[in-house]
């Protein structure tokens, strides 16, 4: 097809939308948003032990600022994720976005760090956000590396907007394409 061709073909195209447009008329301008979807994801933290609380307020941290994506505790075959607490270092093993299992660890909170603090990192991972060593403590995701005086469990607006398009399916293609493992550490 010719550059001329193409051009007119394309014209025509544009006319005809036009010509729909006016005889449809425009959608009323009244009309209410369509109310966006909540995805809710499960998690146990019957294992979690002493840091139930902590889970707990990590995954409201999470439901506050990502209003579509809703913790909610459960157990059994309902669970998506499940939150254990042992002697080791914080870590995840994520299965998906959604997905996987936590362990909260002892061991940073002995070092000085705060429960809520880890709980809500921890379930960054299982939204599919890797690690972001930058030491600041505004950025959730930057676990040990920021001061272990650090309380915040309030993710950063970087954060929220990469878990909100992580939503969208292609959060752990994304993560194995950027290298990252099936374990991420606090």
């Amino acid at each position: 097809m010719s550059v001329r061709n193409a051009v007119r073909a394309m014209a025509t195209a544009v006319g005809l939308m036009l010509t729909m447009i006016a005889l449809v008329g425009a959608p009323a301008a009244s009309a209410a948003p369509a109310p966006l979807a909540v995805r809710t994801i499960y998690y146990d933290a019957s294992g979690a032990q002493e840091f139930q609380a902590a889970v707990n307020e990590g995954a409201a941290a999470w439901n506050k600022a990502v209003p579509t994506i809703q913790f909610k505790p459960a157990t059994g075959a309902q669970a998506t994720v499940r939150i254990y607490a042992d002697d080791g270092w914080p870590r995840t093993y994520p299965g998906g976005f959604g997905r996987g299992t936590v362990y909260m660890g002892r061991e940073a909170v002995v070092d000085g760090f705060y429960p809520p603090r880890i709980a809500a990192h921890e379930l960054g991972h299982i939204l599919s956000l890797p690690d972001n060593r930058n030491g600041r403590c505004d950025y959730l995701m930057s676990g040990h590396s920021s001061p272990t005086s650090c309380t915040s469990t309030t993710p950063h607006a970087t954060e929220i907007a990469q878990v909100r398009q992580n939503a969208g399916g292609l959060a752990t293609l994304a993560v194995r394409e950027a290298g990252y493992t099936d374990c991420f550490v606090f």
